[in-house]
């Protein structure tokens, strides 16, 4: 990314005076170093010359935030530096980091535009969607766990729901669990809730509007963008699935039927037009309109239940965050129905109680060995979606932590063990149940906003459906459910 600059170094300092910066700047400009933009012909008089010296440059990728760090720290005074832009902020003060390059350039574009650390990250999604669509995408899910400016923290669950017609035997044929059905094809996918949380993050805490963001995503689909290593291995091992649905085909098979290779292009019109669709009518398009339609359609057409009416009722929920204490700092996490906070939390409170700093390393490996297999033990039994299933809070107590590392042996590697009882575990519950493959990426601005959001469409290339038409892959969420009562899933969960 180029960061553009306006330095102006004042009249009247002597030249004894002139801090190093000015010399840097002005030196390094005109030995090519820097690139001037824009210059009055007083630069080239440089050191001598007594009238303002005014200059816009391009200062480059290497070393930026050292020459950065050292303007900010210089200028007192006899040097004013300002960005182009009119906002009173700069790239030096946002980041982002993404699985890909592309994605990385649509935040900082976003937050170029006026948005912040929220419209970017909701910028990258979409854009992920297109060059790292085997693991993410508007056809999928997400959590978006934020901290505004102002300090306060909120989780948006984006994750499908299971279609109202789904049943506890879907996918049990002749007594026996299918994970086929549950992994691909119509019975597959849940509803997807990424588009409908990118809308209330936006909403809630966004600068820019959702077709500020979805229209440059669009023309990235339209034009194409060669696939990565990653992307191209992914899809070799998909091409057989992908191979039973024409529109999926159409996308990402080429006309012999093979996948495509590490940089070919390619190109999705259709779900550029998808984009563009919904920019223009909202999420309504794809909730409560065409996509809805359009998806109800084919499922009936292919043994699916997934219904218009699945669409409509899909509600992305704000949710509290979880919070807990790690040697004086608060550690934030996504709350269930994501089963990371609550682990790590867990894993956490068990590290707390020794002295890491001390240890050797293999007796540190072996102990941190120990603590991760208990908290995964407790993950596989216990963890679930709160709105339907009791998830214990005393998963993150501390004194069930101090019991658990009562059980590991610093000497020996014990057993996988069983799943542990934490305290209250029937009746002191997460969110309202008592009451009725993946990619991560992560922004920050100078205002103070982080975002932190995890989004999927759960194995490669979810349920390797494309409904015709829209370009949109829909995930196999319905995976991430039991399939059949002690039948683990794709994770072996």
């Amino acid at each position: 990314m180029q960061a553009l600059w306006h330095v102006a170094r004042f009249a009247g300092a002597r030249p004894a005076e002139r801090d190093s910066i000015d010399q840097k700047i002005v030196g390094e400009a005109l030995t090519g170093s820097l690139k001037i933009i824009d210059s009055p012909s007083q630069v080239g008089g440089y050191p001598p010359v007594e009238a303002p010296i005014v200059a816009t440059l391009e200062i480059p990728e290497k070393n930026r935030d050292d020459w950065l760090e050292t303007l900010a720290r210089q200028v007192e005074g006899r040097t004013q530096v300002k960005p182009t832009s009119k906002r009173p902020k700069d790239l030096t003060r946002f980041a982002v980091a993404t699985v890909n390059p592309l994605a990385t350039e649509a935040a900082v574009a976003a937050y170029d535009k006026g948005g912040n650390a929220i419209d970017a990250a909701i910028a990258a999604a979409m854009t992920l969607g297109i060059v790292d669509g085997h693991n993410s995408g508007i056809g999928g899910g997400c959590f978006i766990l934020i901290r505004a400016s102002d300090g306060t923290i909120t989780a948006i669950d984006g994750r499908e729901m299971a279609p109202a017609a789904a049943t506890r035997d879907m996918f049990v044929r002749d007594g026996k669990a299918d994970t086929n059905l549950s992994q691909t094809g119509a019975l597959a996918s849940g509803v997807p809730g990424a588009l409908a949380a990118w809308e209330l993050a936006l909403a809630k805490h966004g600068n820019l509007k959702l077709a500020d963001l979805l229209l440059p995503a669009a023309d990235l689909a339209e034009k194409g963008s060669p696939i990565d290593e990653v992307f191209a291995r992914k899809l070799a091992a998909a091409a057989k699935d992908l191979a039973k649905f024409p529109a999926s085909a159409a996308i990402f098979l080429k006309p012999d039927g093979k996948p495509y290779e590490k940089g070919d292009s390619v190109a999705q019109q259709d779900l550029a037009a998808s984009y563009r669709a919904i920019a223009e009518h909202g999420s309504d398009w794809f909730y409560r309109g065409p996509f809805a339609e359009k998806t109800e359609a084919w499922m009936k057409e292919n043994g699916g239940i997934m219904t218009a009416a699945d669409f409509a009722n899909y509600v992305a929920k704000e949710r509290k965050p979880l919070v807990t204490n790690y040697r004086g700092y608060d550690i934030v996490g996504f709350p269930p129905p994501s089963s990371g906070g609550v682990h790590v939390a867990q894993m956490l409170n068990m590290l707390e109680t020794f002295d890491l700093a001390a240890m050797e390393p293999a007796p540190r490996a072996h102990m941190l060995a120990e603590v991760m297999k208990r908290a995964f033990a407790d993950r596989a039994h216990w963890l679930g979606d709160s709105d339907f299933a009791p998830v214990p809070r005393g998963l993150i107590d501390p004194d069930y932590a101090k019991s658990l590392v009562k059980t590991i042996d610093l000497t020996k590697v014990t057993p996988v063990p069983s799943h542990g009882t934490p305290p209250d575990a029937e009746t002191a519950l997460f969110g309202d149940f008592d009451r009725k493959h993946t990619q991560h990426l992560c922004t920050a601005d100078s205002e103070g906003n982080w975002v932190a959001m995890t989004s999927t469409i759960n194995t490669g290339f979810g349920s390797k459906v494309v409904i015709p038409g829209t370009g949109i892959l829909l995930n196999n969420e319905m995976d991430d459910f039991s399939v059949q009562p002690g039948v683990p899933n794709a994770f072996k969960l």
